[in-house]
């Protein structure tokens, strides 16, 4: 009784260890799942690869050295596995010895992606993309230069076209206010010179932003100081009151002189070859040294 119960103690303690070691067995030994078997097998077993798969698995052990350069590639070339078992063919030993298989396959495909052509191949790739880039930035930065030069002539375009509307409105309300105003002035002296100043004010800012062309600008800031009726006619001089017919005379040349004013601040919106001719030409002169004042 004794003794059966020592040998069933030795059975469990047996089998305890072999769990223990099937548990500790390595990783590499277990067959790879059913994706990378039939990745293996597609690229091991192909003819372009057949010749180094034996190479790998003879400097593996697992094949004998004799087979790592078969006379051909052909489903009937035979492989002799290092395990007494006789020779077969490849496809035979992808089976009948499956871990050897996968060892040397897997060796193989993992020197083939390791590899000096492999690694070339990678750099040539990320390298394409850098070229391409490099290529194509020339024309990236003429597009980009295309681009804001356009916005910016639109943009100045825009301002012209405003300034060039402040102009004429400016232009017409003084008109109209000083015609209105001196009409009057011909009937009362008094006359209101309120709506004259306003109108010649507002003239007056729209002049002040005025840009280059440097002619044109500085034409444009005189025309601002000499527009006439800065302030209202007089109704005396000498200390006696002007009479109708003096009034009168007062008037037409206050008309002319506003007429020829606002005539200049028409030619102000003429094209900018024409100012920067009138640029040139009004430039000064530098003396040269040497030369008499």
């Amino acid at each position: 009784m004794r003794r059966r119960t020592r040998h069933g103690r030795k059975g469990l303690g047996t089998a305890a260890v072999g769990l223990v070691l099937l548990a500790a067995a390595p990783a590499f030994a277990a067959p790879g799942g059913p994706e990378e078997r039939d990745v293996q097998l597609v690229y091991c077993l192909d003819a372009s690869h057949r010749a180094e798969l034996f190479t790998a698995a003879a400097r593996l052990g697992l094949l004998e050295p004799a087979a790592s350069a078969p006379v051909s590639v052909m489903a009937t070339d035979s492989v002799m596995p290092t395990a007494s078992v006789g020779s077969m063919t490849p496809q035979a030993w992808s089976v009948r010895r499956r871990d050897d298989f996968a060892r040397a396959c897997s060796a193989l495909m993992g020197a083939a992606s390791d590899g000096p052509g492999a690694a070339a191949e990678e750099k040539k790739e990320e390298g394409g993309w850098l070229e391409t880039f490099l290529t194509s930035l020339p024309l990236l930065a003429v597009g980009s230069l295309l681009t804001l030069g356009g916005q910016s002539w639109e943009r100045v375009s825009a301002e012209r076209r405003l300034l060039k509307q402040q102009l004429e409105s400016g232009r017409t309300s003084f008109r109209a206010a000083a015609r209105e105003y001196l009409r009057n002035y011909e009937e009362d002296p008094a006359a209101d010179h309120t709506a004259v100043l306003t109108a010649r004010e507002a003239l007056g800012a729209a002049l002040a932003q005025v840009a280059a062309p440097g002619a044109r600008r500085a034409r444009a800031h005189r025309l601002a100081d000499e527009l006439p009726l800065a302030g209202p006619l007089p109704e005396f001089v000498a200390g006696r009151r002007l009479g109708t017919d003096a009034r009168a005379r007062q008037a037409q040349e206050a008309r002319l002189s506003v007429d020829r004013k606002l005539s200049a601040v028409s030619d102000l919106n003429r094209r900018g070859l024409y100012w920067r001719w009138r640029t040139a030409r009004e430039r000064p002169a530098r003396t040269t040294p040497g030369a008499s004042a």
